[in-house]
C-alpha cells in the first residue's frame, strides 16, 4: 500500500508496505545531478555523493561500512542526470540502524580537507576507468555533442580538471543549495508502517531546515545533428546514433518503449537477429531509450571491425528505413508489450527497484503513478502508436546523429553515412 506525507520542513516521505518481504529498502534521493550543474563546476554532485561516506562527526568512514556489514545489509548511492541518491537495504529488524546511518550521513558529513584530497584522486581514476570502457566513453561522447552546450551534455562524473579544483566551501554551498529538505524525498518498501516510519523520519530529520526557496528551473536543451569522430586506439570501433524521443510525462513512452523492444531491446530484436545472429558482424548491438524531464532520445548503439562497418552501417539504416516506409508487424504489438510487461513485473521482486519506482514517481509525477495504471497505458499500445513514433524517430533522417570511437577518419565515416 502507498502512502504519502509532507513533513513541515519540506521533506516528502513516500512509503509502499509490502508485508511479505523479509527486508526494507530505504532511499534519500535529491532532484539534483549533473543537469544542475553549469560547465565550471560539473562532476560537484558525484563528489558530493563520495563525500557522504567519508565520515561524520561520530562515525569514521570505516563506522559507516562496518555497522552496516555487521548486519548483513547494504549501503551504496549513485548520481544521475536529473537525481541522486544515496539508501541501504537491510532486514526489518534493523531499520532504524540504517535510518540513523542514513541521517548522520546527510545531517553530519565533515567534508574534511584531507577526505576531499584523498577522494578527488578515487574520482579521478574513476573518470579514467570510464575512458578506457569504450562503450561507456561513447556514450558520454554522443550526448556531449547531441546536447552540446547544455548540462545535458555534460558527464556525471565531471571532467579531471573540476574535480581537482574542488574545494570545500564549494561543496558545502552546492550541498546547501540543491540537497536542501524541499529538494529531498526519503522512500521506503518492505515491512513498513508509514504512521510510524513517519515519525521516525520526522525526529531524525525536522531539524534540517527549509531555506524558503524552491528547486531551480531546468532549460530546454536544443538538439544538435551531425557525425562526430572520436580517434582512439582500439581493435573495434563503436558506434552510437541517436535522435529525439519523448520526456518522462510524454504519454508516448509507452509506444517508444515498444519501438525499442522490436528494434534492438531484445535478443529476439530485429537488428540483434539481423546483424548478429544470421550475419555474424558483431558482438552485440542494442537499441535504448533515455528519458529525461521535457526531452528524451533513442538510439542503437554496437562495435565492430573495420572490415564489417559498411556493412553494419547499411544493416541499421535498412532497419530504420523499413519501419519509417512500413512501420511494425502486427505481431510484433503483442511481443513487444509482453516483454515490456514481463520485464515491468520482474522488477517489482526487487525491493531495492520499488523503493527507487516510489521516488521516480515523485520526482516526475509529484506523485504514485499506480501499477494497474502503468499496466492499463502498456496495453492500451497498438500498432498505429507504434507506426506514428516510426515516423517521429526515423522520418526524417537528416536529424539522426551519429558518434564513432575507433581508429577510423571522420571523411570515412561521413561518406558512408551519406551514401
Amino acid at each position: 500500500m502507498y502512502r504519502k506525507t509532507v513533513l513541515d520542513n519540506g521533506i516528502r516521505v513516500v512509503t509502499e508496505t509490502l508485508p511479505y518481504f523479509p527486508t526494507v529498502s530505504l532511499g534519500i534521493w535529491w532532484k539534483t545531478g549533473s543537469r544542475y550543474e553549469g560547465s565550471e563546476n560539473n562532476g560537484i554532485s558525484h563528489f558530493i555523493e563520495h563525500m557522504l561516506f567519508k565520515g561524520t562527526e561520530s562515525r569514521t568512514a570505516y563506522d559507516i561500512a562496518r555497522e552496516i556489514d555487521a548486519i548483513g545489509g547494504t549501503l551504496n548511492a549513485f548520481t544521475g542526470k536529473e537525481y541522486t541518491c544515496v539508501y541501504a537495504r537491510v532486514l526489518k529488524r534493523d531499520m532504524d540502524i540504517a535510518l540513523n546511518i542514513l541521517a548522520d550521513m546527510y545531517k553530519h558529513s565533515l567534508f574534511s580537507e584531507e577526505d576531499i584530497e584523498k577522494e578527488k584522486q578515487v574520482v579521478v581514476q574513476e573518470i579514467r576507468m570510464i575512458e578506457d570502457n569504450p562503450e561507456e566513453y561513447l556514450f558520454d561522447m554522443f550526448s556531449a555533442s547531441y546536447y552540446k552546450g547544455h548540462p545535458l551534455g555534460m558527464t556525471i562524473l565531471g571532467l579531471e580538471e573540476n574535480v581537482q579544483q574542488f574545494s570545500r566551501d564549494s561543496l558545502l554551498s552546492h550541498f546547501a543549495r540543491h540537497h536542501a529538505p524541499q529538494n529531498m524525498i526519503i522512500t521506503a518498501t518492505g515491512r513498513i508502517d508509514h504512521e510510524s516510519f513517519v515519525k521516525r523520519i520526522d525526529a531524525l530529520f525536522a531539524d534540517s531546515p527549509w531555506d524558503g526557496r524552491v528547486s531551480l528551473a531546468i532549460e530546454k536543451p536544443t538538439s544538435c545533428m551531425g557525425v562526430e569522430v572520436y580517434e582512439k586506439d582500439l581493435e573495434h570501433i563503436y558506434l552510437c546514433l541517436g535522435t529525439d524521443g519523448v520526456g518522462q510525462t510524454d504519454g508516448r513512452r509507452y509506444p517508444l518503449y515498444a519501438l525499442n523492444a522490436i528494434v534492438g531491446g531484445s535478443m529476439s530484436s530485429h537488428l540483434f537477429q539481423e546483424i548478429r545472429e544470421k550475419r555474424g558482424l558483431v558482438y552485440n548491438v542494442f537499441s535504448y531509450v533515455n528519458c529525461f524531464h521535457d526531452v528524451g532520445n533513442f538510439g542503437i548503439s554496437t562495435s565492430t571491425s573495420l572490415e564489417f562497418l559498411e556493412e553494419v552501417i547499411g544493416l541499421i539504416r535498412k532497419e530504420m528505413s523499413q519501419l519509417r516506409d512500413s512501420g511494425v508487424t502486427e505481431s510484433d504489438i503483442p511481443f513487444s508489450k509482453e516483454h515490456i510487461k514481463g520485464n515491468f513485473y520482474m522488477s517489482l521482486e526487487s525491493s531495492e527497484a520499488r523503493m527507487g519506482r516510489l521516488a521516480k514517481n515523485e520526482i516526475y509525477f509529484d506523485g504514485y503513478v499506480p501499477i494497474k495504471e502503468t499496466i492499463k497505458s502498456i496495453g492500451a499500445i497498438h500498432k498505429a502508436n507504434v507506426d506514428d513514433m516510426c515516423q517521429f524517430i526515423f522520418g526524417d533522417p537528416s536529424r539522426i546523429s551519429l558518434a564513432i570511437l575507433g581508429r577510423v577518419e571522420k571523411d570515412t565515416i561521413e561518406r558512408l553515412w551519406k551514401s
